[in-house]
């Protein structure tokens, strides 16, 4: 599969260089709000037996299902081979695997919940629900967490003063340069959001909520097939 402009900003963005640095890179950027989002997909996923984590990266929502939830059957995918080695350090029971969130290498109706942190701005979303709905069991849940640009216009501007801040530190921390010069733009011209809501009312789903988070800088879509 050939690929598209999101493929090539996330292989941009995640190299073998910033790997080791990117759980840091994660909680402190996000003044630690990245741990509140991810203990919210971890809770929709509750009880589930087989979940998928759809762009793992360094296997921190991964390891935080599998630590919750001992009885459930974890596997890890991501297109950065560098990121599933650290994920790959943190516990010897997950499964990982190299690939792209667009083409699932699993046969049809096999997890409980699928997952995903961060990857939609970088994807045809189509493509991606499409393929995450194929391998969800009847009943299955799927949830879809990304950054989002605020509407409200103080926060609008407390967001972008923030960025300009990022990009002024990128001289300094460099192996995150690119991240900081040219993430805010990924954001704001990202429409993953309105994108994800409108595939999966166009399918036949028992429920579809999304919820927004911290201001307005995230949201969680959560959805169940029926």
């Amino acid at each position: 599969m050939p690929l598209h402009k999101g493929n090539k900003n996330a292989l941009k963005f995640f190299t073998a260089q910033n790997a080791s640095s990117y759980d840091w890179l994660v909680y402190t950027a996000t003044f630690g709000q990245d741990d509140e989002w991810k203990k919210q997909i971890v809770r929709s996923v509750k009880g589930s037996r087989m979940i998928l984590d759809l762009g793992c990266g360094t296997g921190i929502l991964t390891t935080t299902i599998r630590n919750v939830n001992c009885l459930a059957e974890v596997i890890g995918l991501d297109l950065k081979f560098e990121y599933l080695k650290v994920a790959s350090t943190k516990r010897n029971d997950m499964p990982l695997l190299n690939g792209t969130v667009e083409k699932l290498p699993f046969i049809d109706k096999v997890f409980d919940s699928v997952v995903t942190s961060y990857v939609p701005k970088y994807t045809r979303v189509e493509w991606m629900i499409e393929e995450c709905l194929r391998v969800l069991k009847n009943n299955g849940t799927l949830v879809i967490h990304d950054f989002t640009y605020p509407n409200n216009k103080l926060m609008q501007i407390t967001w972008k003063s923030y960025f300009a801040l990022l990009k002024i530190i990128s001289n300094i921390v460099r192996s995150w340069k690119d991240v900081f010069m040219e993430l805010d733009q990924v954001i704001v011209e990202s429409s993953w959001l309105n994108d994800c809501m409108r595939v999966l009312e166009s399918k036949d789903m028992k429920s579809v909520k999304c919820t927004h988070h911290t201001l307005g800088t995230a949201a969680i879509i959560v959805a169940h097939k029926r």
